[in-house]
């Protein structure tokens, strides 16, 4: 099957630009502010998104942002506003629970409130990102029974696995991997040093990774996080990948489409066009303190 029969409209490859996280969600869930702290006024939604939505919409682009079930009752207008304006929202977990590690009574207690409450503000779920990055052995089956069809984990490419879409990222293809001190195990495991990795090199990175996925006829989710686009430079990296990706469209060498369009295109192609082995990334992107 070639690249240019695997994509509509003769595209060479597909590439969905998406968001993750929203607000306070992970900072409560990870102990580093306390739950009883007003809530309500996060700077990557007060300051960073705006700026961000602006980028897009300069660039015609609408991507899908995995945020937690926790926001529909803190950030519910802003919710609201971004899926009027025709971005997708989809499932980041409830308060960014490291999904993998969740028992089935509180994996299937964080799906289903997150649903109620998202069905409350208009919104429904087509699909799941796990933080990070990897399931339980109960999620798809989870996942199918609430009306959600894909799933976007890390991996290494798109598969139907139980007749749901997996539309995977990669650890190396998104700003935490760069920017964060917490990814260094993800840096060391590819050979690289412990060290954040700077704007300039990120920049050079996903702008190639573009041009890579175009020539092998793949898949890219590019990801970037609000909380982690501070400051006039890394938005400045941020605009010049989507604005390549969006060249790229108009070319007609991508397809640049929302996660559950291209859901919706994997699962009508299906295992005979795609396969059933994602090649799943178990690596954790957390650092262990050394001794451990």
């Amino acid at each position: 099957m070639t690249s240019t029969t695997k994509w509509p409209n003769n595209a060479r490859a597909c590439i969905s630009i998406t968001l993750d996280n929203m607000g306070e969600a992970a900072d409560i869930n990870r102990g580093l502010i306390p739950e009883s702290d007003p809530v309500g006024d996060h700077h990557s939604v007060k300051v960073e998104l705006p700026r961000m939505l602006e980028v897009l919409d300069r660039y015609g682009a609408k991507v899908t942002y995995f945020v937690e079930g926790w926001n529909c009752d803190v950030y519910g207008p802003t919710m609201q506003h971004l899926h009027s304006s025709g971005h997708e929202i989809a499932f980041h977990a409830y308060q960014h629970e490291v999904w993998s590690t969740l028992p089935i009574e509180t994996e299937t207690h964080n799906l289903t409130r997150s649903i109620t409450s998202a069905s409350s503000l208009g919104i429904t779920y087509k699909g799941f990102r796990p933080p990070g990055g990897m399931i339980t052995p109960h999620t798809l089956s989870l996942m199918k029974s609430n009306g959600l069809f894909y799933l976007s984990p890390a991996a290494q490419r798109v598969a139907v696995v139980e007749d749901v879409a997996i539309l995977p990222f990669q650890w190396s293809s998104i700003d935490a991997y760069f920017y964060m001190h917490e990814t260094a195990a993800l840096r060391v495991g590819n050979g690289e040093g412990k060290e954040p990795i700077n704007e300039d090199e990120m920049e050079r990175r996903l702008l190639e990774r573009v041009d890579e996925v175009v020539e092998e006829g793949g898949y890219l989710a590019l990801l970037f996080h609000p909380f982690l686009t501070v400051g006039k430079r890394r938005l400045e990296v941020m605009e010049r990948v989507v604005k390549k990706v969006m060249e790229r469209e108009k070319e007609g060498k991508v397809w640049v489409a929302q996660a559950q369009e291209v859901g919706k295109w994997v699962l009508g192609k299906g295992v005979e066009v795609f396969g059933s082995d994602p090649g799943w990334d178990d690596a954790k992107w957390k650092m262990r303190p050394e001794g451990t």
